[in-house]
This record gives C-alpha cells, sequence and structure tokens, in this order.
C-alpha cells in the first residue's frame, strides 16, 4: 500500500503547525521558504497519482518527435542513427505494460538527447535542412509545452491561467 499522499499530508501539517509558528516573524526569507515548501508538497499531493501518467506522456510526445524529425530525411547518418536508435528504445518502452518505475524517465532523456544532439550537430548541415529541423522541433513541442503549462499551474506562475486546459484532459484514461 503506497502512503505517499498520506505522508505528504503529514508533512505539511507539520510544517504548517509545528515548524511555521516556531520561526521569527521577523525572518522574511525563512517564512517566505516554508510557504515555497508546504505549496510544493501541496501540488505534489494533487499530482501523485499522476506521476506515472506524466512520465509515458514526456515519452510519447518526444518519440512522436523524434519520429516526425527523422521523417524529415535531413539528418546526417550519425545523428539519425542515434535518433532511430533511442526512438525505437523508447517506443519498445511504452510499448511495455509492466515497465519498471524510471524506465520511461531514462528512455525520454535518451531521446531528448539525441533530439537536443541532432539540434547542436544540425548546425553543420545545409541551411533549408537544419530550418526543417529546428521547425519540426518547435511545432512538435507545442503540445508539450501545452502540458507543461497545464501540469505547474497550480503554482501560480502562468500569467494566462484562464487559457490554461484541465491537466486531467491530458490523461483521458487516468482516474
Amino acid at each position: 500500500m503506497d502512503l505517499s499522499e498520506n505522508d505528504l499530508r503529514a508533512a505539511i501539517k507539520s510544517l504548517s503547525d509545528i515548524v511555521a509558528p516556531a520561526i521569527d516573524p521577523k525572518d522574511a526569507l525563512a517564512n517566505e521558504q516554508l510557504r515555497l515548501v508546504i505549496d510544493y508538497q501541496r501540488f505534489l499531493r494533487e499530482r501523485i497519482d499522476l506521476l506515472g501518467h506524466r512520465d509515458r506522456l514526456e515519452l510519447r510526445h518526444l518519440v512522436d518527435a523524434a519520429r516526425a524529425l527523422l521523417a524529415l530525411n535531413v539528418a546526417d547518418a550519425d545523428t539519425a542513427a542515434a535518433l532511430g536508435e533511442a526512438t525505437q528504445a523508447g517506443a519498445e518502452e511504452l510499448a511495455r505494460a509492466d515497465s519498471a518505475p524510471g524506465g520511461c524517465k531514462r528512455a525520454a532523456a535518451a531521446v531528448a538527447a539525441a533530439i537536443r544532439d541532432g539540434i547542436r550537430r544540425s548546425q553543420q548541415w545545409p541551411q533549408a535542412g537544419r530550418a526543417r529541423w529546428e521547425s519540426c522541433v518547435i511545432e512538435t513541442s507545442r503540445e508539450r509545452i501545452a502540458f507543461e503549462q497545464s501540469w505547474y499551474l497550480p503554482l501560480g506562475f502562468e500569467p494566462s491561467p484562464a487559457e490554461v486546459r484541465p491537466v486531467r484532459e491530458f490523461f483521458p484514461g487516468a482516474s
């Protein structure tokens, strides 16, 4: 039985009820930092049941982006090979129903690194190929950015919160 949500609730209560009153009210930095820690723990408590779904979503976005980049057929052989290998491994991880904890994160990191390396290497490609690669990276990032805005909305940094889609919209099968 996972007690993480309960443990976070207890930590929040302890910080709010015991630690906060013990901090000197004149210590603005300590009070601000404590408030930030409590707010972030509340945020995690709200999102804890979606963390695994988030990892899969991130990997799915990256695999889709990598496939779109490969379809451009503008990368040099080394970039295409590295991106193809990482994409295949990512797709295999997504296909596994019993993906180990961290499996999607590791696969996503590998695909992201291959894309990042491609961006660096693209500086040596002909202008037309480089421009198509960069445009594809931007275009395939739009949905990921929309998700990130939604995911972090409760932290209060979004300048236009009314325009942000609900986080659960990104996880149609999640409970």
